[in-house]
């Protein structure tokens, strides 16, 4: 049946249209790779692994708007592929302290419209690799708010404003994962929340306007 789907549905690169991969090994080779932003009043330390442009803009309009779900798994291994040559100091550290991954949550409607949570998704494929445990039930997104990618800056201040609640207990060291930091309003207003005396990581697939 897999080997059906792949003839009738096959991964297209989103960089160059070759059959195979939905980013191919040459076009992944040209995609830009960022550094990490160290320490601020609220966290430990902010991740953000491409450029958010040209083949990883559309790696990720891929799974977040076309809705190809199966994108979740070349996408994971982006991530941990980054994670292990560019940040091995760091993940060993997530690793000692058992450090818990939150995926920024979608409102229950979009979730349900879109049928999943590209953020919990992925975050699925990179914690099992990388053996860090994964909680999506501790914060929940209780506004619906206008998508982000529709609005102006002004509007995405005021759409996301008071947007999350904590429905858990929240574990001494976390890493709040999404696909995308622009102007980092989402996961700011979930920073807000989380109470005191919690180590802060924040990591992101892609980071830029």
């Amino acid at each position: 049946m897999g080997a059906i789907v792949a003839m009738v549905f096959p991964k297209i690169c989103v960089g160059c249209g070759k059959i195979g991969k939905y980013l191919c090994q040459k076009c992944g080779l040209k995609i830009e790779v960022l550094g990490a932003d160290y320490k601020s009043k609220k966290i430990e330390g902010r991740i953000g692994l491409f450029k958010y442009n040209g083949a990883i803009k559309e790696l990720i309009k891929l799974i977040k708007f076309d809705l190809v779900s199966d994108a979740k798994t070349e996408i994971g291994e982006m991530i941990v592929n980054q994670l292990k040559e560019n940040y091995p100091n760091i993940l060993e550290y997530w690793q000692k302290n058992d450090f818990v991954i939150i995926p920024v949550p979608l409102h229950w409607r979009r979730k349900n419209w879109r049928g999943f949570n590209q953020a919990e998704i992925i975050a699925d494929e990179v914690g099992k690799t990388i053996n860090l445990d994964i909680n999506s039930k501790l914060i929940v997104r209780h506004k619906n708010t206008k998508k982000q990618v529709t609005s102006n800056k002004m509007e995405r201040i005021v759409n996301i404003k008071n947007a999350f609640k904590i429905v858990g207990k929240i574990p001494k060291n976390i890493i709040i994962f999404d696909d995308v930091w622009t102007t980092g309003n989402t996961i700011k207003n979930i920073i807000k929340i989380i109470p005191k005396n919690r180590n802060i990581w924040v990591l992101t697939m892609a980071s830029g306007n």
